[in-house]
């Protein structure tokens, strides 16, 4: 089982040792750059490619839902929704009734 499959929530990712973040980091853009192509490619690729460690490090320092992550203008949230429960999902990213593009308090606690 890769790391990112073990990761289903924020909890998951804080108990990850912390060697293992650079492996899980890998494996998420290699995830991203699959799930993107199965989509039909564009969708935010490139910001999400690059906030890759900063999501990483913001969830295992801050306490989500309690704490509350902002994104701009949410361009860079893939990486926050692989890592709040929705990895399973990401192949409906910006399709009908699939997840959405941006942060969606709707959609979960963990969106702002």
């Amino acid at each position: 089982m890769s790391i990112l499959e073990r990761i289903n929530s924020p909890t998951d990712l804080r108990s990850l040792e912390s060697n293992e973040t650079e492996d899980l980091c890998r494996e998420i853009r290699d995830f991203l750059v699959e799930t993107v192509e199965c989509i039909g490619g564009g969708g935010h690729l490139a910001s999400n490619l690059g906030v890759v460690e900063l999501t990483v490090a913001l969830h295992r320092l801050f306490d989500t839902p309690r704490d509350k992550i902002l994104w701009d203008v949410s361009h860079q949230v893939y990486v926050h929704k692989m890592l709040t429960g929705r990895r399973d999902r990401m192949a409906t990213i910006r399709q009908y009734q699939g997840l959405s593009g941006f942060a969606d308090r709707n959609e979960s606690e963990h969106d702002a």
